[in-house]
């Protein structure tokens, strides 16, 4: 119940009116009693009764009257009933990751969840302000808007490739909401609530903002998905030489027939084979071309089918020509000569090097333009001046500087390569910008608060790359790991020359453009410039993305979907309450949503019952008091008997 005109209730004390009149104002007279009325006094005490009764009566019928009155005049309501609600700050949480392009029967997932956030919008009034959440999407901006202007953003919406993140969105959902300073909040969370769409270290993210959740709890069909391909073990085949490619297939324990698979190369098929669901399958690639290479491994359709393929791509080349400056210390150059003996890397001179590993900054004069340098820090900090000197040398606006304290951490960072992740730096450089760069540096990698692996230009056009601690067992974990072999194959190949990623690039996470690049096309085709960021964040769609200078292929990067998305694995009902919010509410029918949502809602207004509820005993009222009227004016027989014994 609630009222529009709540300050009307305060006429509400008019009931005090009736009371008073009836225990104050009654008429007080002195009685003396006459013979010839004792017959008279014996009525009344007879009929004493009855007046009470009817006085009491009309008491209530007065004071019920004045009640109904001033509710009338307030504008009551009953809630939860009807179509109309106060102003609300409404956030539509409508989840388009991967999986709700799972086809049951003839229709998507995603066609389900956006007619009820639509049917959320035919509920919706003018006064509402309405922010849709793509939880597929979460780069995209969510801007407050009319019911009319959200339907058209529920309406373009289409199913993203990319990872879900419901924690995250009901928390970025309930800001939203919990901000807008309206009347009232609600989210609506449109989802197949995927488990591995929550993150279970994040609990009630939408805090205690009322949650109405879709809650579907269908059967799902099972799922089979190529879960992750590898190319020559991590390590990027090279011109000429023979390769293969490892597919890795999931799906349910009980599923034990193989899934066929294809592999794909530029557009022809060149090797197939069979796995069960929970095993891998390696299949030999032929000798790569010089140039770009790209391919894909294939599978048979089935209700997800965005998981049922998986892209890869390469730049192969002849192994890369790498020159050592100075002393880079027993492990980088054992590592090096493992890179020799394999023939995935050549030793050269400086001058005519694809990239030269510089211990302390030397020879960087003899380095030719377009090529690409390690700078390694000696270990030695006295000589860190030297080191600075030759960078401002040679253009490089970077200082190393001593770091006060110790602790040992790992190493992170969201552009961090592959072979880093999980390296642990004990002792390390402070890198300090030291001017003005003729193209923005970027980090990536990071050893607590401090930049750790930084890229960049110098003024002659050559790429640089600075290590914030030297490679040597006392300062981090890398030289005593196989990844040294593997950091420095990433270093000489991948990063020198911009020959693409061997690992997979995951849908939804950003892609950072190579130096020179000034635009992307995208797998649909569409080209798009490379902003000042030089970042691309939507990533949504699986493919390829290739950037571009001029006519120029500078690299290609292979997005592929999550693997988390593969798994259709509901969340447990138990868990709903701690994953969503304190005020959640499930709903398991479409007929019931129209009912559950906004909670707030005002239902019908009831002045005019209540009108006339108090018309009609305002004419019990003068009925009543009209017959105890007559009666009293009118004798009765027992009257007349009682004047004739008294004459």
């Amino acid at each position: 119940m609630g009222a529009l005109n709540p300050l009307f209730l305060v006429a509400g004390v008019a009931v005090a009116m009736p009371i008073f009149l009836h225990l104050f104002h009654r008429q007080v007279v002195t009685r003396v009693s006459f013979p010839a009325l004792r017959y008279l006094e014996r009525t009344e005490k007879e009929h004493a009764r009855r007046i009470r009764t009817r006085q009491i009566l009309l008491l209530l019928v007065r004071v019920t009257a004045v009640l109904l009155l001033v509710g009338a005049g307030a504008r009551l309501f009953l809630r939860g009933r009807g179509s109309a609600h106060p102003p609300t700050a409404l956030t539509i949480v409508l989840d388009n990751s991967m999986s709700s392009g799972m086809v049951l029967g003839d229709r998507r997932v995603l066609d389900d969840l956006r007619a009820l956030a639509l049917r959320t919008l035919d509920n919706a009034g003018e006064d509402d302000r309405v922010w849709v959440v793509r939880a597929g999407e979460p780069w995209l901006p969510a801007v407050p808007g009319s019911p009319a202007e959200a339907r058209r953003i529920l309406e373009e919406t289409q199913v993203s490739e990319g990872r879900g993140d419901l924690s995250l969105a009901l928390a970025r959902a309930a800001e939203l909401a919990g901000t807008a300073g309206m009347d009232a909040a609600e989210i609506h969370l449109l989802s197949d609530l995927q488990a591995t769409a929550f993150d279970p270290a994040v609990e009630e993210p939408a805090g205690d903002v009322p949650v109405v959740v879709w809650d579907p709890r269908g059967a799902r069909p099972p799922n089979r998905a190529l879960a992750r391909v590898v190319l020559g073990g991590g390590l990027a085949p090279l011109g000429g030489q023979r390769s293969e490619l490892t597919v890795q297939v999931t799906g349910s324990v009980e599923d034990t027939v193989p899934v066929p698979i294809r592999v794909v190369l530029d557009e022809h098929v060149r090797g197939a084979g069979a796995a069960p669901p929970g095993s891998s399958l390696s299949l030999p690639l032929p000798p790569a071309p010089s140039g770009w290479v790209l391919g894909y491994a294939d599978a048979d359709p089935d209700a997800l089918r965005a998981d049922d393929r998986r892209y890869f791509a390469f730049r192969a080349r002849p192994a890369p020509r790498v020159a050592v400056a100075g002393d880079p210390g027993m492990f980088t150059t054992e590592a090096l000569g493992v890179l020799e003996e394999a023939a995935r890397a050549r030793p050269a001179a400086p001058a005519d090097a694809d990239i030269v590993i510089s211990a302390g900054a030397e020879d960087l004069d003899a380095i030719r333009p377009g090529s690409a340098v390690l700078i390694l820090p000696p270990e030695d900090a006295t000589l860190l001046p030297a080191l600075n000197r030759r960078l401002a040398a040679a253009g490089i606006p970077w200082t190393f500087t001593r770091r006060d304290g110790v602790g040992e951490v790992e190493l992170s960072g969201d552009a961090i390569p592959e072979p880093l992740s999980g390296v642990r730096v004990a002792r390390r450089y402070r890198l300090e910008l030291d001017g003005a760069p003729p193209a923005p540096p970027r980090t990536l990698a990071r050893a607590g608060e401090d930049a750790w692996t930084v890229e960049g230009v110098d003024a002659r056009g050559r790429r640089y790359l600075l290590l914030g601690s030297p490679l040597d067992a006392s300062s981090t974990s890398l030289p005593v790991s196989a990844d040294m072999v593997r950091f420095l194959d990433w270093l000489t190949g991948q990063w020198a020359a911009a020959t693409g990623s061997p690992v997979e690039r995951i849908a939804g996470e950003r892609l950072d453009a190579p130096y020179g690049a000034d635009r992307v096309r995208l797998p649909s085709g569409e080209e798009v410039a490379v902003d000042g960021t030089r970042t691309v964040t939507a990533t949504e769609a699986s493919g390829f993305y290739t950037f571009l200078a001029g006519d120029s292929t500078l690299s290609v990067e292979a997005v592929n979907p999550p693997v988390a998305e593969s798994d259709p694995t509901p969340l447990d009902r138990g868990a709903l309450e701690a994953s969503v919010g304190r005020a959640v509410t499930d709903v398991r029918r479409q007929a019931a949503w129209d009912r559950a949502i906004f909670r707030a809602r005002q239902g019908p207004e009831v002045w005019r019952p209540l009108l006339l509820a108090a018309l009609l005993l305002l004419l019990v009222e003068a009925a009543v008091a009209a017959a105890g009227t007559l009666r009293r004016a009118a004798p009765t027989d027992e009257d007349r008997r009682a004047a004739r014994g008294a004459a």
